[in-house]
């Protein structure tokens, strides 16, 4: 994974756009987020599966980082 200085460079170095499924593991177990919105920095998205591989039901758009983990796009 490339890093850049904001969430949208991160995004843009990567290839990551709306609807791209990422996966990264913080140290817990493996989640996977969908982007939902990018902006001028920060993207929004929501978690869709949790550390212990059930799918989230419900989802919620939120902030995002994604500077903690390597995310993978799956």
């Amino acid at each position: 994974m490339k890093r850049g200085e904001t969430e949208t460079e991160t995004c843009r170095l990567n290839g990551w756009s709306v609807g791209t499924v990422l996966v990264g593991d913080e140290g817990f177990g493996p989640e996977a987020i969908v982007i939902t919105a990018i902006g001028e920095k920060s993207i929004l998205a929501k978690k869709v599966r949790d550390n212990t591989g059930c799918a989230v039901e419900n989802p919620e758009e939120s902030l995002w980082t994604l500077k903690y983990r390597d995310w993978v796009r799956v």
